[in-house]
């Protein structure tokens, strides 16, 4: 701001030198001066074509990956084949009444002794082949059971001799077996096991 004395005091000043009023008049910006270059600006237009052109190259190509993994459309026409249902006429047969009988006590059965299974004609005397076993063998072991201690393994084919039982353990028949090359005996479930040809 200038310093100017004010009207109001004595000794006032000239009013043609006063500048008071022009401080308090708003600011004014100082022109600028003018550019050797002037500013060049990208036209909008540039941008927005390069936009659309990736966008469209975008769906060009996801138009081209679906187009190539999507199942052949089959245009043949389905024939219509018209099927007719006709009812077959019967009998109409009149209700008879059910002649009451009474209950009675019966007695309750008895438990039977459960049957042995002794299989198709295998008996004492007979040759059996070792079958179904999946290649593994029939366990050959010391006593009709499961927890037996194992004798060996009878390979899938081989023939041997019955020379006893049968006996039912562990939910199995068993038979007592004969090896005929080296004598030994032993117990194979019968599962796994049918008359030799």
């Amino acid at each position: 701001m200038s310093v100017q004395k004010s009207p109001d005091q004595k000794g006032g000043g000239d009013p043609n030198k006063t500048q008071w009023e022009e401080d308090l008049k708003p600011f004014k910006r100082l022109p600028r001066e003018p550019k050797d270059h002037p500013r060049q600006r990208v036209p909008a237009i540039i941008p927005m074509l390069i936009s659309f052109a990736l966008v469209a190259v975008a769906c060009g190509l996801a138009a081209s990956f679906i187009n190539q993994n999507r199942p052949a459309l089959n245009f043949s026409s389905p024939t219509a084949t018209l099927v007719v249902i006709t009812p077959t006429p019967t009998e109409d047969i009149p209700p008879t009444a059910t002649p009451y009988v009474a209950p009675t006590d019966t007695p309750l059965p008895q438990a039977a002794a459960p049957a042995v299974n002794t299989g198709a004609g295998i008996a004492i005397g007979s040759k059996v082949v070792i079958v179904d076993t999946g290649g593994n063998g029939l366990n050959f072991r010391e006593q009709p059971s499961r927890t037996a201690n194992k004798i060996r393994s009878l390979p899938e084919g081989s023939i041997y001799e019955v020379v006893g039982g049968p006996q039912q353990a562990d939910e199995l028949v068993w038979w007592q077996l004969k090896d005929p090359a080296d004598g030994v005996t032993g117990w194979g479930a019968q599962n796994y096991m049918k008359l030799a040809p």
